[in-house]
Formats: structure tokens, C-alpha cells, sequence
């Protein structure tokens, strides 16, 4: 996929950042809340959460879980969308691909894996209305 020149421009600065670029390497690994964020790089919390809406806005990162505790309290875990970038500079331009995940579609993924769970081990009811239960809210629904 091509981005359009300001997505790319706005790519390389948000790599460029130093606040912006730390949270798009720590959720390229793995799934991260806020206050994992804050925690892991040392960054006040207010720093994360503004980096953390610059970031989505710009389609670099996606909620892909929220958790509701009993209080209703939310927290929200955030993974970058970017695969794969490949900067080109040609004739004194600056280009850049950009391949994504959606990790919107992982509730397809989650009813193949309990449809064949490795090692062809045997899925009980529980396990399965937990692992609803968990890509329900992961999608940021709520009952």
C-alpha cells in the first residue's frame, strides 16, 4: 500500500520522535496498555497518552483490547499496525510503503484457532466463552 505524501512525512516524524518512536517499537512486540508503556520507558503517563491519540489518529497504532474490571474501569491495549515500511528516495523524493495489520479481524483468527487448536487438543465450554468473553472486549464492545 501507498501512503499519501503527508502520512509519510507524518511516519518518519513520529519514528523520528523520541517519545513516539519507543511506544511504536515496544507495541510492535507486543500488546501494551498505558500505564505498561509508562512503566517499561520511563515516560510520564500524560507523555504516553497523548503520544498514544497522535499515534492512533495517524493510523500507526489500534486499540485491539479493552479490559473492564467490575468497577468499570477500562484499560485499553494498543499494538502498532506497521508490518512493514520501506523508505525510497529517488530523484530527490521521499517515498515510503507501508504494509499494516488489522488486528480488528483477530475474532475470525480466535474461531479458527478454537476450531483447530493446535496439537488437536480438546476445548471444553469454558475455554471458549472465556476466550469470547476476552475477544468481546478486545474489540472495545461493550455488553
Amino acid at each position: 500500500m501507498q501512503t499519501r505524501a503527508n502520512k509519510s512525512e507524518d511516519f518518519i516524524e513520529f519514528l523520528a520522535d523520541e517519545c513516539s518512536g519507543a511506544i511504536i517499537v515496544a507495541t510492535s512486540r507486543k500488546e501494551c496498555s498505558a500505564m505498561q508503556l509508562s512503566r517499561e520507558l520511563s515516560m510520564p503517563i500524560s507523555t504516553v497518552y497523548k503520544k498514544l491519540k497522535l499515534l492512533e489518529d495517524a493510523e500507526i497504532i489500534q486499540n485491539v483490547k479493552t479490559l473492564i474490571d467490575r468497577a468499570g474501569n477500562q484499560e485499553k491495549y494498543y499494538r502498532c499496525i506497521v508490518r512493514d515500511a520501506v523508505v525510497k528516495f529517488h530523484e530527490g523524493e521521499i517515498s515510503i510503503s507501508i504494509e499494516k495489520a488489522d488486528y480488528k479481524n483477530d475474532f475470525v483468527t480466535l474461531w479458527k484457532n478454537l476450531a483447530n487448536p493446535k496439537g488437536k487438543r480438546s476445548v471444553n465450554r469454558a475455554e471458549i466463552n472465556a476466550e469470547l468473553d476476552t475477544s468481546i472486549f478486545s474489540q472495545g464492545t461493550s455488553l
